[in-house]
């Protein structure tokens, strides 16, 4: 849980601070039509839904296992599932981030992070 709450906080930092560098206009946007922003935007939330189910799938694998080290590889693959929204949400906030419609359609995709958290915490087993 600690590990996903890592992920959870990183992916919030990434995301206020792609926010804050495209309203306070220090990055100028790559992308100003509409069919390329929400192209992007459609494909990053695909892929982003896409791999909930199979990592969820690994990570039960991993922990299921009887090696030793594959407690911290579980661990340390917990807390990159629950950042990696915000990971896909960055380039869409820094390079469609021209209005408040498109910020917003970025924090979406990383409040993701919020759903890899909690389907984390639900199917992996607890610690004894």
């Amino acid at each position: 849980m600690l590990t996903g709450l890592i992920g959870l906080i990183g992916s919030l930092a990434m995301t206020v601070a792609a926010i804050y560098a495209m309203s306070a206009g220090l990055v100028p946007p790559l992308l100003n039509r509409p069919l390329w922003v929400w192209g992007l935007f459609l494909f990053l939330l695909t892929f982003s839904l896409l791999e909930i189910p199979l990592m969820i799938f690994g990570l039960r694998k991993m922990a299921a296992s009887v090696n030793p080290t594959a407690r911290h590889v579980v661990l340390v693959t917990n807390a990159g599932y629950t950042l990696f929204a915000g990971v896909y949400a960055l380039p869409f906030i820094l390079l469609a981030g021209v209005s408040w419609t498109e910020l917003l359609a970025g924090a979406g995709l990383a409040s993701l992070s919020i759903v890899r958290f909690i389907t984390s915490v639900v199917t992996l087993p607890n610690e004894k």
